[in-house]
């Protein structure tokens, strides 16, 4: 749920054509982003750092969006903002410079020969998995597999379109009833499905926490892609066997009928399972 009382507004009648660094350091000061009642939401000065300031700046002064309106989400890897634009929300993904989980980020870039080369350090990498996210949300889109749609990637700031509403962003599949489970698991495994063969991805991270829910039009969305890596990967199929079972987890406990891992696997990539993924995946 957005607090709107976190409203940063850059339309100020005081406020001159284009911004400082000063003006939006103020603003973000004043827009108590930090919810002290809640600990899922923390501090944000690890993501904005200088760096991301100044492009927030120019994103502003580009017209990319007005203001900056609360914390949508905040996490170990990225904080997602709602801002407001003349047309439309958009939500603002920020990658942390500093993410604690920066290591074991890297198996997903490794390996994916899209992103062979790029900058040593850790906001070189975290540029890169910003451009991930990006890349893989434009293949998922492609093959018509719902998604936000990607705006503008730079550094470690990603924007996209928001999904939900003035006053809250969509729910969660973890946080909803879905209403017929078994149509709905026939479904999202035949977006892996289309996932893997058609835009050569796998998620990677798929759970009930990486789908979004809209129930008014029985509609979902895949979330989160940055880590997804290409079906070529060399751990493409021990990451699709663990997406596979997450979801299988998840809609077991609903009560429904389940397809084995092994049947799962073999209609999605059209050969048998290695009986030693097995083995690791439950290692």
């Amino acid at each position: 749920m957005i607090n709107m009382n976190d409203k940063i507004d850059f339309n100020d009648e005081d406020d001159e054509d284009h911004y400082d660094i000063k003006t939006l350091d103020q603003k973000i000061d004043a827009s108590n982003i930090r919810k002290k009642d809640d600990d899922n939401l923390k501090l944000v000065e690890t993501v904005f750092d200088e760096k991301t300031r100044l492009i927030l700046l120019s994103m502003i002064n580009r017209g990319v969006f007005n203001g900056i309106e609360g914390a949508i989400s905040t996490g170990k890897e990225a904080n997602v903002y709602f801002a407001s634009t003349s047309s439309q929300p958009v939500a603002i993904k920020i990658f942390r410079i500093d993410a604690p989980s920066f290591r074991k980020m890297k198996p997903y870039v490794t390996g994916d020969h899209r992103f062979k080369r790029y900058r040593g350090t850790r906001s070189g990498f975290i540029e890169v998995w910003a451009k991930k996210e990006f890349k893989n949300l434009k293949r998922i889109l492609d093959v018509g597999i719902s998604a936000p749609k990607p705006m503008v990637v730079e550094r470690n700031i990603l924007v996209m379109e928001y999904l939900g509403t003035e006053n809250s962003v969509l729910p969660r599949l973890k946080d909803v009833v879905p209403d017929e489970p078994k149509l709905l698991y026939k479904n999202i495994m035949n977006t892996v499905k289309v996932l893997y063969t058609d835009a050569k991805l796998v998620h990677a991270d798929l759970s009930e926490f990486n789908i979004l829910i809209d129930p008014s039009i029985n509609k979902y969305y895949i979330i989160d892609v940055s880590q997804a890596i290409l079906n070529d990967h060399p751990k493409a199929d021990l990451y699709l066997l663990r997406d596979l079972q997450n979801l299988n987890r998840y809609f077991g406990l609903l009560g429904i009928p389940l397809l084995e891992l092994e049947k799962l696997f073999k209609w999605i990539c059209g050969r048998d399972v290695d009986p030693i993924l097995l083995y690791d995946l439950n290692g």
